[in-house]
This record gives C-alpha cells, sequence and structure tokens, in this order.
C-alpha cells in the first residue's frame, strides 16, 4: 500500500512535484546516520518542531519516532527542551501533537 501524503506535501506535490522530490531527497539525505545516529536526529527534530509550532509535523515525529522504537517518555522529553527555546506556544504545541495522535499511542 503507498503511503499516504500529508496534507501539506500533497500541497507541494500538486504546485510542483520536483519541489516534493527535492523536498524528499533532503529530508533523506538530512537524516541519514553521520556524526549523529538515527535516534538523536529524530529528537533533536522532535524539539525543533515544538520549537516552531508545527503541530502536524511534531505529531507525524512523534509516530514515526514511536515506530523506529524511541519511547514516548523520550519524545515527550525532547519535545520539551522546545519549552525553553520557545516558552509556552511550545506547550501548547506539544499538547496539541499529543491530542491529535492520543488514539493512535498506547
Amino acid at each position: 500500500m503507498k503511503e499516504e501524503l500529508p496534507a501539506p506535501m500533497k500541497t507541494l506535490s500538486e504546485i510542483s512535484a520536483d519541489l516534493l522530490t527535492a523536498f524528499k531527497n533532503l529530508r533523506e539525505i538530512v537524516r541519514r546516520p553521520s556524526k549523529l545516529d538515527e535516534k538523536t536526529k529524530r529528537l533533536a527534530l522532535t524539539a525543533a518542531y515544538a520549537a516552531i509550532g508545527c503541530v502536524d509535523c511534531l505529531a507525524g515525529c512523534i509516530t514515526e519516532g514511536l515506530s523506529e522504537g524511541i519511547g514516548l517518555d523520550e519524545l515527550l522529553e525532547a519535545a520539551s527542551i522546545a519549552v525553553l527555546v520557545h516558552g509556552a506556544e511550545a506547550v501548547i504545541t506539544i499538547h496539541k501533537a499529543i491530542k491529535m495522535i492520543r488514539g493512535k499511542i498506547q
């Protein structure tokens, strides 16, 4: 079964299939293990998405992290770092993301 694209990625693909491909390629390159392993990069992404306030991005990142075997407690601890960076808005983003995926996690 083909993976469903999130709505923002669908929009990007409608604008330009090349842009979507470029974004996917960049994402793959950034997420490759190098100096930092995949788990560390996932945790950093979790904190970054919470800090910028992207609820959909954070929910997706947490969901992917869980499927990669990262504990919810670790992902939420990483997300909580955003509170230092972005204060109360990060708390609201974390709350909304967890609310969004509540039925998908145990």
